[in-house]
């Protein structure tokens, strides 16, 4: 009797995630033993009419790839005019399932009955019901940029939240009480799949536009489960995503715009299609070089956007080369002239291609683009012109390739949502051109499916997640707003572009026809703390080095964090109804010497006492030794205020701030055993960076660091114990030095 009363107080815990299979071919997603998600009805459309055919389950099966071990159960969905068989994975590790579609047969569609903004095969298919006895939150990201026109990701309770159409993308689905997330996303064909709202469901499946589903047609939604917070459920979804398909972040952190200084001439510029008088564009970015030499502003690279090049009445790109009439006298030869004595590297854009392209077989050219006579903007269809571009580019001097109107020329071209390949194939040969020419990609006015397409292609390294920095009088353009797509794009393995900033706030006579703009430190600090691409955009008289060398050393380095700053956690959960701070908080780190310097951005219009252990950013618990947390005025970087935390007892006081344009920095340095804090560059937007301070030391009664800069770079290092101590050196030729808190310099 003891014994089987023993035995009766057993409870099996089921810890992580789980699908359950029924019979029926029914099945639900649990998370630690409790359901999520419930599945809705499995549908798939052909020849005009929707059919739900009678479900087969078949026995698991035991199996391995690149993620792993999984037990796996096929459904076979059989009609008299075609095969489909829907496969559930389940790995061992309990953290990732996936839900293939495969066509074993082709299958037609109408145009008429289906839409590129729908689905046209519906599995998995989750019930939009809410679950009782838990809060759940949803973050999904979609609409232009991935930032929905820069009010950043949807945010509110699961499911009244979702993220469809061709616009939609990635769902992370969180309690707002744990740390539990689960991630719904595509796994394969980014650009042939769309999440579609319907009968009260969310279903996954081949976008309603394509004509035809090949034979042997296959594509994957994956779901992702983390217990460390939304952030981190993020990142292990994209690591997930990247191994699945062989990316790594080498090209990333390669790349050699991301590590140093530019200067922009896009949408918002003063510049943008705007020279200076009786200059042209050409002999106006020569003007912005040589100015930028005379005040010692390190500009190492410039984004040439679109004014350069030939475009069409429809404003596509009709020959992807210099114009006569902004650098004479024009062509590729021109582009290597202007990149030869600049020595600048460049950011090429390009946008959507016209029908009337001299590059096309049917306007006298030498290869076949999609044109059928009734489209403005057309694709290229063989790898043998990306190849030809992209060589060509890379002999005048180009560094990266810049893609942008994406979603423009998605929507615009009717052949990328009528095929089932062509968009994976246009992005594809362009990646494989790149590659093959040293260069990278970056992504501009991506939907969510260009930047999951990224994960096939290594050599993107970059993506715009805001709109067009265009100021207007007294008004700052809402594109600061990135901490959630960064979310993304940082999963991924993308560094997040927050586009050009002005550096002076009064810019008279500039392309927007604008000339006060009150957040340019905000813009500035964003931008670096983005650890994407950093590109004042100024007129030659209104280039504000003080401001602008906040985010470099002297030869143009950037200092930066160890990843971008991203939406507090505690901040999404606020959103969607659970507890945390009054508006934007975001974080991020730099790891020096193993150990971490936090860096929070606030934004919060009630005070609000920040807890150590929300700083849980690619982590599982947050700060946890005795650290000091410091802060100056984040425009005039006076009045230093730093206190000795103790995160077992202390809180961070975050204050409301005054104006919607306003924002506060406050940094967390760790205490050495001898009671030193290295507090660090105090002038720079990241104190302690990687690429500044290659090492901090405690030794006996004082702290020192390893430092390096450019050549008789001057370096100001703060450091702590009782009170701010300076520490002023000027680096050797060498441009490394150790500079210690005795005062030391060597």
């Amino acid at each position: 009797m003891r014994l089987a009363t023993l035995l009766s107080a057993i409870v099996v815990v089921h810890c992580g995630l789980e699908v359950r299979i029924e019979p029926s071919g029914g099945y639900t997603v649990l998370v630690n033993g409790g359901q999520w998600l419930a599945s809705g009805k499995t549908e798939f459309h052909e020849g005009g009419a929707w059919s739900s055919p009678e479900p087969i389950v078949h026995n698991p099966t035991q199996g391995a790839d690149t993620l792993g071990s999984y037990n796996e159960t096929t459904i076979a969905f059989t009609t008299n005019s075609y095969t489909v068989n829907g496969s559930i994975r389940q790995y061992n590790t309990r953290d990732l399932v996936s839900f293939t579609t495969h066509f074993i047969t082709g299958m037609e569609q109408s145009n008429s009955s289906t839409s590129s903004n729908t689905t046209s095969s519906r599995f998995p298919v989750f019930k939009l019901n809410p679950v009782v006895g838990l809060n759940l939150g949803c973050l999904a990201w979609g609409g232009d940029f991935t930032n929905n026109n820069d009010e950043g990701p949807a945010i509110g309770p699961w499911p009244q939240v979702t993220s469809t159409g061709r616009s939609g993308g990635p769902h992370v689905i969180f309690n707002t009480a744990t740390k539990d997330a689960i991630v719904l996303s595509h796994g394969s064909q980014f650009m042939a799949q769309s999440f579609e709202s319907v009968d009260g469901s969310i279903a996954s499946g081949v976008n309603g536009g394509v004509v035809s589903i090949p034979a042997n047609f296959s594509v994957t939604t994956i779901i992702s489960y983390s217990d460390t917070g939304v952030n981190n459920a993020a990142t292990s979804w994209g690591a997930a995503l990247l191994k699945l398909h062989g990316k790594t972040t080498v090209h990333r952190d390669s790349d050699p715009i991301l590590k140093v200084l530019g200067y922009n001439t896009d949408h918002g510029a003063y510049y943008y299609y705007h020279p200076e008088r009786n200059m042209t564009m050409g002999e106006t970015v020569l003007a912005v070089y040589k100015q930028a030499q005379e005040q010692q502003i390190p500009y190492k690279y410039i984004l040439l956007d679109s004014w350069w090049y030939f475009k069409g009445t429809q404003g596509g790109v009709t020959n992807w080369t210099a114009m006569p009439s902004v650098f004479p006298p024009g062509g590729n030869a021109a582009l290597k002239d202007f990149t030869q004595r600049t020595g600048w590297m460049v950011i090429g854009h390009n946008r959507f291609w016209d029908h009337g392209t001299s590059y096309s077989v049917d306007n006298g050219g030498r290869f076949r683009f999609s044109d059928d006579g009734s489209e403005h903007y057309v694709v290229p269809l063989t790898q043998d012109f990306w190849d030809f571009l992209l060589t060509g580019g890379k002999e005048w001097g180009l560094t990266t390739y810049e893609q942008d109107w994406l979603f423009t020329e998605f929507n615009g071209v009717p052949y990328l949502q009528r095929s089932a390949t062509m968009a994976r194939d246009w992005l594809m040969q362009m990646g494989s051109a790149a590659a093959d020419n040293g260069l990278t990609i970056q992504y501009c006015m991506p939907y969510a499916r260009h930047v999951l397409q990224s994960v096939e292609i290594p050599v993107v390294t970059q993506v715009r997640t805001s709109g067009d920095y265009v100021p207007s009088n007294n008004e700052a353009p809402p594109n600061w707003n990135i901490g959630g797509s960064s979310i993304l794009a940082h999963a991924v393995a993308l560094a997040p572009f927050k586009d050009s900033f002005w550096t002076s706030t009064c810019e008279p006579g500039g392309s927007c026809g604008a000339s006060l703009i009150p957040d340019v430190w905000r813009a500035a600090a964003i931008a670096t703390l983005s650890n994407g691409p950093v590109t004042p955009a100024d007129g030659v008289q209104y280039m504000n080095k003080p401001l602008i060398m906040r985010a470099c050393m002297a030869d143009g380095t950037l200092l930066r964090p160890s990843r971008p700053a991203t939406y507090l956690d505690s901040y999404i959960y606020k959103r969607a109804g659970g507890t945390g701070p009054e508006g934007h908080v975001w974080s991020t780190y730099s790891t020096v010497d193993a150990e971490r310097y936090d860096v929070v951005l606030s934004m919060v219009t009630a005070e609000y006492n920040l807890k150590p252990s929300e700083l849980t950013l690619d982590r599982t618990v947050g700060v946890t030794g005795k650290s000091v947390f410091y802060s100056r005025n984040t425009t005039s970087f006076q009045g230093l205020v730093a206190v000795v935390l103790d995160p077992a007892t202390g809180v961070i006081p975050l204050k409301a701030v005054p104006t919607s344009n306003d924002f506060d920095l406050v940094y967390i340095a760790p205490v050495k055993g001898n009671g030193w804090a290295l507090l660090g560059e105090l002038a720079k937007w990241v104190p302690v960076s990687a690429q500044r301070i290659a090492s901090v030391a405690a030794n006996g009664d004082s702290l020192s660091a390893t430092v390096k800069g450019a050549p008789r770079e001057e370096v100001v290092l703060t450091f702590y114990k009782t009170h701010p101590i300076e520490v002023h050196c000027t680096l050797p030729s060498t441009g490394h030095t150790v500079i210690s808190s005795n005062g030391d310099c060597h």
